[in-house]
């Protein structure tokens, strides 16, 4: 009897992790270029499911959204782009919606740094025009100038994921999984963007709700159970002490 409560409870404390995973998801339907994650699951030997561990993404390409802004691009197939997280570490996003911040440094809509190729943040010349290439090149172009001529300012670090899997991380990024935080070398298809166009998230409101409260409904059904054997142990107890 102990031993089916403690495994039951066990269950209620990864389903409260599910919960908190789905609203999690729920609360970036909106977000740009944000990816659906799945729960991977590791056994203790009996076949019951004990912990979480890190969560699969699916990469699943979002809806383009339509801009015409020069420095918003969609990742096109399994492409990724890299950043540079708060501890100085690529990571890497589908997120597309660039700008240049108060620093002339190329970042994301989040603040978050934009990576070179090498690894570096890319850093503009100021008041000048930046246009973006389909293969992630970074041009400057000065207004300035009679006879104005792009130059190439930064390459911004694009890897292809098709043959990896990839994590993501407590910060909303991506990493590889198996592989050490950082960059990592680029699968075998090319790797471009689509200027003027950003990625939307692959969640569905409507589908998340489902599955929420399919959720819900399993969650109070265990907590129901555990509560039935909590008693019928109580009473097993009682019987024993009358006997």
């Amino acid at each position: 009897m102990d031993k089916s409560i403690v495994t039951l409870v066990s269950d209620v404390q990864i389903e409260r992790t599910r919960e908190a995973h789905m609203f999690h998801e729920l609360a970036n339907v909106s977000t740009l270029g944000f990816k659906r994650a799945f729960e991977q699951f590791s056994a203790d030997g009996t076949g019951t499911d004990t912990e979480l561990s890190p969560t699969l993404v699916e990469m699943k390409e979002g809806p383009k959204i339509y801009t015409g802004n020069p420095l918003d691009l969609y990742l096109n197939n399994d492409a990724v782009m890299g950043v540079i997280n708060d501890e100085g570490q690529v990571n890497f996003t589908r997120r597309g919606d660039l700008k240049v911040d108060a620093e002339n440094q190329l970042v994301l809509g989040s603040g978050k740094l934009v990576a070179s190729d090498a690894g570096d943040p890319i850093v503009l010349p100021p008041n000048q025009i930046i246009s973006i290439s389909e293969e992630g090149r970074v041009y400057a172009l000065d207004p300035a100038q009679e006879v104005a001529e792009q130059v190439e300012v930064g390459q911004i670090m694009l890897r292809d994921a098709s043959n990896r899997n990839l994590t993501k991380l407590q910060n909303g990024l991506l990493a590889v999984e198996g592989l050490p935080i950082g960059d990592f070398e680029t699968g075998p298809e090319p790797v471009s963007v689509s200027i003027g166009v950003v990625e939307g998230s692959t969640v569905s409101a409507m589908e998340i709700m489902v599955d929420i409260m399919n959720h819900m409904r399993s969650f109070e059904m265990k907590i129901k159970l555990v509560k039935d054997l909590d008693e019928l142990g109580a009473s097993n107890s009682t019987l024993m002490r009358m006997a």
